[in-house]
């Protein structure tokens, strides 16, 4: 097996049904980071395939330095965020009672707290990150929930890192109120 740099050589050379290598060997990755972003499993066919024709597209300015799989991260994340943004995702307050009787024990912070499964709280984290803007959602799965550093993150979305640490204190912030406004609601 070859690694990443020899197959975009070959690529580069004119072999370029090997890029279909590329793809086999990446999809998994760029599956998963997109996960995180959108759930719908044909939305999430229709972003990954457009991840990879962008990289497709943009091979040229891909320089090496950083590993293939760091390149299509970051072109992955960005082909999210622009979904977000041409989506203008419905942003209106979720229901309290949609979120059913085990969020609403969750947020009101009672002693069944270790009780819910793991599943509700994700519903609840998902209902909260809705409320939020893409860029400030973005920065905290980044940070948070896929645990990358200030670095890695000034790298993917191609700002300082101080500017990172800003956007994360304040998205956390923003996070903080979101749950404050479902518990709110739940009154």
């Amino acid at each position: 097996m070859t690694d990443d740099a020899q197959l975009l050589a070959r690529i580069r050379a004119g072999a370029t049904e090997e890029f279909a290598e590329v793809v086999r060997r990446h999809q998994d990755h760029i599956f998963a980071v997109l996960y995180r972003y959108e759930r719908d499993p044909h939305r999430l066919a229709d972003l990954a395939q457009e991840t990879f024709v962008k990289a497709w597209r943009a091979l040229d300015q891909y320089d090496g330095r950083a590993p293939l799989e760091h390149w299509l991260t970051r072109i992955a994340v960005r082909t999210a965020l622009d979904h977000w943004r041409k989506q203008k995702r419905r942003r209106a307050e979720v229901a309290f009672d949609e979120l059913g009787e085990g969020a609403q024990d969750w947020l009101a912070g009672g002693d069944d707290e270790k009780e819910i499964a793991a599943g509700t709280a994700r519903e609840i984290l998902d209902a909260a990150l809705s409320l939020l803007s893409p860029a400030d959602r973005m920065i905290i799965v980044l940070q948070e929930i896929e645990g990358r550093s200030v670095k890695e993150i000034a790298a993917l979305i191609g700002i300082s890192g101080v500017a990172v640490r800003v956007r994360a204190l304040r998205a956390r912030a923003r996070l903080k109120a979101a749950l404050e406004k479902l518990e709110r609601n739940q009154s």
